[in-house]
């Protein structure tokens, strides 16, 4: 048998099993920080981080953020939209050992996600969730939130109304 049969067995087989990853897998870990930015003109600005030590807020937007950078209204959004030309959430998920090594994510992986994800977690949840089919890094909906890992679940009731709202 050559060489690049063997090539044209394996490659489509290891593709396959990173989309079945993220058809049948549910990835499962801690969030252990959260953070928003602005991007104007090419230019990225640090908006909020939000982590273990604390929450950390640009200078510039302290008033118009108020007390809570950890959960962004429709309102907040709207106006960091006038001032950005977009603005992106993410959060940085410490992943759970489990499920099969083979296909698992590890360590710490950040994530892109809608505003009323982001808003609907904090540092410290354990979640259960699905990335998208076209970018493995954006998270794209919640299958269980919970306090403690011992009580996350593979499925449950998750308390965001809208997870793909921005």
């Amino acid at each position: 048998m050559k060489r690049r049969s063997v090539l044209a067995g394996v490659v489509p087989f290891l593709q396959g099993g990173r989309w079945l990853d993220q058809l049948l897998l549910v990835n499962q870990g801690e969030i252990v920080q959260k953070r928003f930015v602005g991007i104007a003109e090419g230019e990225t600005t640090e908006i909020a981080v939000i982590d273990d030590d604390g929450t950390t807020v640009s200078s510039e937007h302290e008033e118009q953020l108020g007390q809570s950078p950890a959960e962004i209204s429709p309102e907040a959004a709207t106006s960091l939209r006038e001032t950005y030309d977009s603005i992106r959430f993410h959060v940085t998920v410490n992943h759970h050992n489990g499920s099969l090594k083979v296909f698992s994510r590890t360590g710490l992986v950040e994530y892109r996600t809608s505003r009323a994800l982001y808003s609907g977690t904090t540092v410290g949840d354990h979640i259960s969730f699905q990335t998208s089919l076209l970018n493995s890094d954006t998270i794209i909906s919640l299958s269980c939130l919970a306090d403690e890992k011992e009580s996350l679940q593979r499925r449950c009731r998750v308390g965001v109304e809208d997870p793909t709202a921005e």
